[in-house]
């Protein structure tokens, strides 16, 4: 059916739009993993071009409780503009945004009543973003909102947030940010090539060939891994969302000729974004990157069976968020080796004062991942994963090397700084590995590392089904630490 509108007397271009005409709770649940929600609308009625009962947006929205912590004055100097949100994790009150949005001013004037019996000289707040704590004013945190919202962005805050009510029911220090776990239909949950149709088709990606065998000697086609990344979307978009990308392509279906793509080429979906960021160097720099489920989906569509991404937003080029350490082991070593050299530069990272998070690869090592926020430069950072390489080399010489020379890695494993530079790039979390088998890079717990046989122990069908049950890197986003001038000086 042809899909056109009219306006008085000029009638806009008309475009056909595919439907799917079934399973529509299925699709709902699929796109709230990473999209803004799904257009519905009676199969008997007409095309118009207004919103009607017959026509719907339907949204995907959150709602849970907040604890107030302060607030921000109306540029008048009068009044209430916004609450500061926070939510309760491990004793320390995490700043979670701004709701400004669902009063009516009668709520407004009296919620400012009850926060002005309630002043507080510094917030109660672990940290709070500097443009924000500079015009606000800190309560104590007694008083529990109820708010709506469509996500939680990756640095943690509350993406339109819209107020419902106060709650007088519930205690603030029970408020602790609710991570309800995707509803996912069991056809999404067991990659049903179907279903991976439909999701494609309902974030505007076409798949050509989508029965096409993406790994040699499996049943994973590219509608499996349409599903599949519908599965994990969730998980891995905040690993992946606005940074610079690599993708590795497969050309004819057997593995055996892959290659690496950094910039656009002719025919690429809409989906996968490109455009130019300078680097620290002065020079120009040509990226492509995703926003949401349809450029993981379209990555499928051009055959991508990886996703590589920078340590940095674009957005933020010169300032990296993470620290990677890549354990490439010998032929010779076994994984239990690998393993062990993880847990030890996890204790060694402790030791500094750094969190760390353990990636299994999807291929032969295990990535120790250490967040960070984005204050020094990749210059300093790729300096100090250059030092706690070589000192790692030194104080164990017999298991540890920093040079990537082969012949120098005999019977050792090489602790790959160079991942951390401008430019250079590592697996992202949750991303399929052009490996036979159609094994995944998936996070893990530091408890159940130990227990896991081999770094490519994931393929597409396991990992989905963690995706939905497992939340190995819970807190990953909330660590918030630096590389301060002891934790380099410690390494040298």
């Amino acid at each position: 059916m042809r899909n056109c509108w009219a306006r008085g007397t000029l009638t806009t271009a008309c475009s056909f739009s595919s439907h799917i005409a079934d399973n529509g709770k299925k699709i709902f649940d699929t796109m709230c993993a990473g999209h803004e929600g799904i257009i519905a609308k009676r199969a008997d009625s007409r095309y118009v071009g207004d919103r009607t009962a017959s026509w719907l947006k339907i949204k995907c929205t959150k709602r849970q409780e907040f604890v107030v912590g302060g607030y921000r004055p109306s540029d008048t100097g009068r009044g209430m503009a916004s609450l500061i949100l926070a939510t309760y994790e491990n004793g320390k009150l995490i700043y979670r945004g701004r709701v400004g949005t669902g009063f009516t001013e009668a709520m407004r004037k009296s919620i400012l009543a009850q926060l002005e019996k309630r002043p507080l000289d510094k917030p109660a707040f672990a940290s709070v973003p500097r443009d924000i704590a500079r015009r606000a004013r800190w309560v104590n945190p007694e008083l529990v909102a109820e708010v709506t919202y469509s996500e939680v962005t990756p640095d943690g805050s509350l993406r339109h947030p819209s107020f419902q009510g106060m709650r007088e029911d519930k205690r603030a220090d029970q408020v602790v940010m609710e991570t309800p776990k995707t509803v996912a239909s069991a056809a999404t949950a067991n990659l049903d090539p179907a279903m991976g149709k439909e999701i494609a088709r309902a974030v505007g990606v076409t798949l050509t060939h989508p029965d096409k065998l993406m790994y040699p000697g499996t049943a994973v086609t590219k509608a499996t891994l349409a599903a599949y990344y519908a599965a994990v979307a969730e998980k891995m978009l905040p690993h992946i969302q606005d940074r610079p990308l690599s993708l590795v392509r497969d050309t004819n279906g057997d593995l055996q000729q892959t290659f690496f793509q950094k910039h656009k080429l002719p025919g690429m979906p809409k989906a996968i974004h490109d455009g130019q960021l300078e680097k620290m160097s002065g020079k120009e720099s040509r990226i492509l990157w995703v926003d949401d489920l349809a450029g993981l989906i379209a990555g499928v569509q051009m055959n991508v069976l990886q996703f590589h991404v920078w340590g940095s937003l674009r957005q933020q080029p010169d300032l990296p968020h993470r620290i990677i350490f890549d354990i490439d082991p010998d032929e010779a070593l076994g994984f239990g080796d690998v393993k062990q050299a993880a847990l030890d530069i996890r204790g060694v990272l402790e030791a500094l004062g750094l969190q760390s998070w353990p990636l299994l690869s999807g291929g032969k090592g295990v990535h120790v991942v250490v967040p960070l926020v984005p204050e020094a430069d990749w210059e300093m950072v790729k300096g100090f994963c250059q030092d706690f390489a070589e000192l790692l080399a030194r104080t164990d010489p017999s298991r540890f090397v920093a040079n990537m020379s082969k012949a120098r890695r005999k019977g050792r494993m090489f602790i790959d700084y160079l991942r951390n530079g401008q430019g250079a790039t590592a697996i992202c979390p949750w991303s399929t590995r052009a490996r036979s088998g159609a094994s995944c890079a998936v996070p893990v717990t530091w408890d159940e590392l130990p227990t896991v046989k081999s770094a490519s122990a994931f393929d597409v069908f396991t990992a989905a089904a963690r995706a939905q049950e497992s939340d190995a890197w819970k807190g990953y986003f909330d660590v918030e630490q630096t590389l301060t001038e002891r934790i380099r000086k410690a390494v040298r």
